[in-house]
């Protein structure tokens, strides 16, 4: 019989990256210190998503920075050192991760399916967990509390982080008193990335906000030199269209989450910004052509996603869903284009005039 929960003294979590995993990952970890509360908890996450998740209590945090992957080995072994863990929960399939995993001790390695798995992952686990095909990817995330024994759930996604506005204010200090929305057009720092919509298109969204409903927007990225040099062509086009606020590159993860915990909606592609938007229950208004929301959209808060995946999966991989793998991308940069400027607005629509 396997170690119940309450039995378990220490779990290891191997979760590195990406932002939007992350967000899926704090439910659970909740779960797991509501339903084990004497069990000593330690994740090894990256330096990035840390920095979103430092603020939780009662958690051993082993911070790995890909840009100094010798110190995060080094880290390891310190750890290796001085714990024996009875589980260690393996929750990614990349090779680093399968790799950083040898030097973690541990009675049991419980990580993915067979379904699920890549990067020779199941040779560096002892057990897996049951398949779920066709599943969210936090429905996936939650099979390794269910290796444990702990069947029930808590979505409680509190991390910790107070509220504070500094960030607005120091910006512009007449914002603090305006209503406004959050668009984040950027996905990811990749040269090759086929989920973003045309930022041209956000163009018409934005004057519809403040005209209709009397909105600004708020415009978020990262401090990849494309996002910034995109993001400032494009706010210097809406000078004279409509308020704008350029705050990309200019925020760290928790300065953004506080910025979208202000927000009335949020707009944009799947993202990791999407998915603190979605854990702050704020109407989420995802756009999704080259990847299935089923399996990686805003979970629970998917009522105003735009989801012309099954459309574009058609017309480009000559598949129906029913037929393609689970969590099969469509890589055609003209995937988005089949979300329309009027899909959005009938969204805005939806959410506002509730």
């Amino acid at each position: 019989m396997p170690q119940t929960s309450n039995s378990l003294k220490s779990i290891c979590i191997l979760r590195l990256s990406s932002i939007g995993d992350i967000t899926h990952m704090i439910p659970i970890v909740k779960t797991l210190q509501k339903h084990s509360p004497m069990t000593d908890i330690t994740w090894i996450i990256g330096k990035t998503e840390y920095s979103l998740v430092k603020n939780m209590k009662d958690i051993e945090f082993i911070v790995i920075d890909k840009k100094n992957i010798i110190q995060g080995i080094q880290d390891l072994l310190r750890l290796r050192e001085r714990k024996f863990f009875d589980v260690l929960l393996h929750m990614q399939v990349s090779l680093r991760s399968n790799i950083l995993s040898l030097l973690v001790k541990a009675n049991r390695k419980i990580g993915f399916d067979c379904y699920n798995s890549k990067n020779m992952h199941q040779l560096f686990i002892t057990e897996s967990i049951k398949e779920m095909p066709k599943s969210h990817v936090l429905n996936t995330f939650f099979c390794f509390l269910e290796a444990l024994e702990i069947i029930k759930r808590e979505y409680d996604r509190d991390i910790g982080i107070k509220k504070d506005f500094k960030k607005i204010v120091e910006f512009d200090k007449t914002l603090i008193n305006k209503k406004y929305i959050v668009i984040n057009p950027f996905t990811s720092e990749r040269s090759f990335n086929y989920r973003e919509w045309d930022i041209i298109n956000y163009i018409p969204i934005i004057k519809y906000l403040y005209e209709q409903y009397n909105l600004v927007t708020i415009i978020t990225g990262s401090s990849n030199k494309n996002q910034l040099v995109m993001a400032e062509r494009f706010c210097r086009d809406m000078v004279n269209v409509s308020p704008i606020y350029n705050f990309v590159g200019k925020t760290n993860l928790q300065e953004l989450y506080n910025i979208v915990s202000g927000c009335e909606l949020y707009i944009g592609p799947d993202s990791g910004t999407l998915h603190i938007a979605s854990i702050l229950s704020k109407p989420v208004i995802g756009l999704f052509a080259t990847s299935n929301p089923e399996r990686t959209g805003p979970f629970q808060n998917i009522e105003f996603i735009i989801n012309k995946y099954p459309e574009a999966l058609k017309k480009y991989n000559k598949k129906l869903v029913s037929d393609a793998k689970w969590g099969e991308r469509i890589r055609n940069k003209k995937a988005m284009s089949l979300i329309k400027v009027d899909d959005v607005k009938k969204k805005i629509d939806m959410i506002l005039r509730l």
